[in-house]
């Protein structure tokens, strides 16, 4: 069950003093990719930091990072029963999430980071994340509609919320592609607690070097990630006062150092892993299959990984695809599948399984999105699998033909139970 509220987090997180300092991160899609790219550059950097993303992709404790490395198993269980035992003294009936918060916000202190990187969970002003204590930047990414039941009804209403991460005097980055009547609310909310400077960004960081520039290259037509990088630049930049023995970010025409290189790495060394990712099914179907995977789960989400695929999957942008679909139980469906779904391709629909530390989210059934595939195209191929994603996604690679490819998408918890799979495979 989600519980929304900071009376239960601030219990918890009482007695830790946040001796480091916080960006946090709201917005609709693109946050993970904002923490993940700012997080490297900040460890690529010189600057000691935590990462705190959710959800998890395979493992609960993987959510977690210090120095772009996921915690230990044996440190998370360690710190998460004190943890628990503290919420269960002081009679505290937190969340999972607010377990798990509690959990980042203690190893983060514990493992004298510098700058913690944290991604709201849901929303902003009643989200867990936002008990810190001091924040040193807030961020808004692309804003949209997502999480109506709780957030509000229109994107005007649901940025209001995300925006109550702000803090009086605390600098706000948001992105250039929000609307204007979203700009408008962004700059309202920050004025009426007295935060900013607001600034948007579009500046590219430009670097030399082949592999940076065969990278740019490869993530032409990749305008999140992209934007991701932009922010995440900014922000290093925005942040460099508070850390002058980090290494000088380059930015505009000043005279670059060959030092500033680590940065250039850094944005190519980065992993996203479920965001247009290329995999090897090989080990759940038999034979070597590369397949796209992604976590797009709303129609926002949708219109940008459309665009990818066009450009990177589809023949001359009109080829079949074949999907491998997922998506969280109250989810707008339709909204999500028209972007996406094509009357010449084909689908498979599945349901992912029980996501741990999260006992409240339910996937749609397959069904369902079956019979929303064939309300957008009548005649569409679909098969459903119920649970058998082992089944959806080898029925889809034997479809698979000179001209067709398959993307497996719709929920970052498919995507996990897809990785976990081949994981577990190749053990």
């Amino acid at each position: 069950m989600i519980q929304l509220g900071l009376q239960r987090a601030a219990r918890l997180f009482r007695n830790n003093p946040q001796p480091w300092k916080a960006v946090h991160v709201a917005g609709t899609n693109g946050k993970g990719t904002v923490c993940t790219y700012l997080s490297a550059l900040l460890n690529a950097g010189g600057v000691p930091t935590g990462r705190f993303s959710s959800p998890h992709l395979i493992d609960r404790w993987d959510c977690i990072t210090i120095n772009e490395k996921p915690v230990s198993e044996s440190l998370f269980r360690e710190v998460e029963a004190q943890v628990l035992e503290r919420n269960k003294a002081e009679d505290i009936k937190a969340s999972e999430f607010e377990i798990l918060t509690a959990i980042a916000f203690d190893i983060f202190t514990r493992e004298n980071v510098e700058v913690g990187v944290v991604e709201v969970g849901m929303g902003g002003r009643d989200d867990a994340t936002n008990i810190l204590k001091s924040k040193s930047l807030t961020i808004i990414t692309k804003m949209g509609l997502d999480h109506q039941g709780f957030l509000g009804n229109t994107i005007e209403e649901i940025t209001k919320v995300k925006c109550g991460i702000f803090r009086q005097g605390v600098p706000v980055l948001y992105s250039h592609l929000n609307e204007p009547d979203v700009v408008d609310v962004i700059k309202a909310e920050a004025a009426a607690v007295e935060a900013g400077p607001v600034t948007s960004y579009q500046y590219f960081p430009s670097f030399k070097g082949r592999k940076y520039k065969d990278f740019m290259k490869a993530i032409m037509n990749r305008m999140q990630l992209k934007i991701g990088i932009c922010t995440a630049y900014r922000a290093l930049c925005a942040l460099q006062p508070e850390l002058p023995h980090m290494v000088p970010p380059l930015l505009g025409r000043n005279k670059r150092s060959a030092e500033q290189d680590v940065y250039a790495n850094a944005i190519v060394d980065a992993q996203i892993p479920g965001r247009q990712q290329y995999i090897d099914v090989g080990p759940i179907v038999g034979e070597k299959k590369m397949v796209m995977l992604d976590g797009a789960h709303n129609p926002q989400a949708a219109e940008y990984l459309d665009k990818v695929v066009s450009y990177e999957l589809r023949d001359f942008k009109y080829g079949p695809i074949i999907w491998v679909l997922a998506n969280t139980k109250g989810k707008d469906l339709s909204g999500f599948l028209e972007p996406l779904v094509r009357s010449y391709d084909s689908v498979a629909t599945v349901e992912f399984g029980p996501v741990d530390g999260m006992p409240w989210i339910e996937p749609a059934s397959s069904q369902e999105i079956a019979h929303a595939v064939r309300e957008l195209h009548p005649k569409i191929p679909v098969e459903t699998f119920k649970k058998d994603i082992q089944g959806a996604v080898k029925w889809a690679v034997q479809q698979k033909s000179e001209t067709s490819r398959v993307v497996i998408c719709g929920s970052l918890y498919l995507v996990s139970d897809v990785l976990r799979m081949l994981r577990d495979k190749e053990k």
